[in-house]
């Protein structure tokens, strides 16, 4: 091929180009989760915020559960941390999370029902235990008696507690991560003192 000709190729693939404009990369499904991501990210960018934090779930167990909730990445890093604390605690404890995936396969739960998810006749399962744990669930706000001797987890806590669940089983099971992805972080910024 003849230099005039090759020319003339890269002049006329240029005019193509500049009448197209860059290519926008492809926009993910706003219907999945990686969609609602980029919009996250887009809504940030355009709202010159940090970025923001969201979880959501739709589960039909025991009935319908949809709940949906966003944070703004400024906004939680300035909350107060301490009233979770109680709750994190409720969570830290295997009996606790026996009880609670209990309630959850089973929907509302007798003490009977309960006392044989701690393990029958075991150290963890006398009834004073059984109560032990229920107190810390309920005072977390996670559980909710309805009527004496009947428990099941707070419907608005189901979502929620799945959630921190799924969190943390994947901060502990995936494999270390490498080095960061993404652009270089930036100097830290200067956010309001909590309340």
């Amino acid at each position: 091929m003849s230099e005039d000709r090759l020319a003339e190729l890269e002049r006329r693939i240029a005019r193509l180009e500049e009448r197209i404009g860059p290519a926008d990369p492809p926009r993910p499904d706003p219907h999945t989760l990686m969609g609602v991501l980029a919009g996250m990210r887009r809504e940030a960018a355009k709202k010159d915020e940090l970025g923001a934090v969201g979880y959501a779930g739709a589960l039909l167990l025991h009935g319908d559960y949809l709940h949906a909730r966003e944070n703004s990445l400024g906004d939680l890093l300035s909350a107060d941390w301490a009233p979770v604390i109680g709750l994190l605690e409720s969570l830290g404890s295997l009996p606790r999370l026996a009880l609670l995936r209990t309630l959850i396969r089973r929907g509302r739960c007798s003490r009977a029902d309960l006392q044989e998810a701690l393990g029958g006749d075991g150290e963890q399962s006398t009834s004073g235990q059984l109560y032990h744990h229920l107190r810390a669930l309920q005072s977390a706000r996670l559980v909710i008696q309805r009527r004496r001797g009947d428990y099941e987890v707070s419907p608005q806590a189901v979502i929620p507690i799945l959630t921190i669940l799924a969190a943390a089983l994947n901060v502990a099971t995936d494999p270390p991560a490498g080095p960061p992805v993404g652009p270089p972080v930036g100097p830290p910024v200067d956010l309001p003192a909590p309340e």
